[in-house]
């Protein structure tokens, strides 16, 4: 398979290298990135989530690839997209991202999703695109909104993988049209 590479103005998207999991595990075990995510990640379970990510880019050609800042090739995230398993939106093209809270609110998410969205589009991957999110996470809310994404109340869930009692299994579903 080629190696995968997605550039913006000032973000790099590429394949998973060995050397991410010490970077990616730092947004992993930061309770402000995972508080709308679930829990905090060991660095074994963040190694094994990247293998899996490495898999899915085998399989289908796509997957949540690391971000890289240009300006000084730190891995500040994940952007990208999975054949998703979860029940409500199960095998539909899914987006998704995670960004390092000291990241936030500089503009790398939407530039470096609609750069996403733009090469789905150019591939013909699929007619629509979905995201989901904890129906309390307003910033990814929020980011879908700006990325045109259309929020389908009648498609929201309860996250399967989250317990009844916690606030972030109710899940809100989004679609844009490609």
């Amino acid at each position: 398979m080629a190696e995968f590479r997605l550039e913006t103005d000032r973000l790099l998207l590429r394949d998973w290298r060995n050397e991410d999991i010490d970077d990616f595990h730092r947004l992993g075990s930061d309770p402000l990135v995972m508080q709308t995510l679930g829990p905090l990640m060991s660095r074994e379970q963040t190694a094994a989530l990247i293998a899996r990510l490495q898999q899915h880019a085998e399989n289908f050609g796509y997957t949540f690839w690391p971000v890289e800042r240009q300006q000084d090739a730190r891995v500040i995230g994940w952007t990208g997209l999975i054949r998703s398993k979860v029940p409500a939106i199960e095998d539909e093209i899914e987006i998704g991202w995670r960004l390092a809270s000291d990241c936030w609110r500089q503009g790398y998410a939407w530039e470096a999703a609609a750069a996403v969205l733009e090469w789905a589009r150019n591939r013909k991957l699929s007619n629509r695109i979905v995201a989901i999110t904890a129906e309390i996470n307003e910033r990814s809310r929020l980011l879908m909104e700006r990325l045109h994404m259309v929020h389908r109340p009648e498609r929201d869930f309860d996250h399967p993988g989250v317990a009844p009692d916690n606030p972030l299994q109710p899940h809100v579903v989004y679609e844009k049209e490609l």
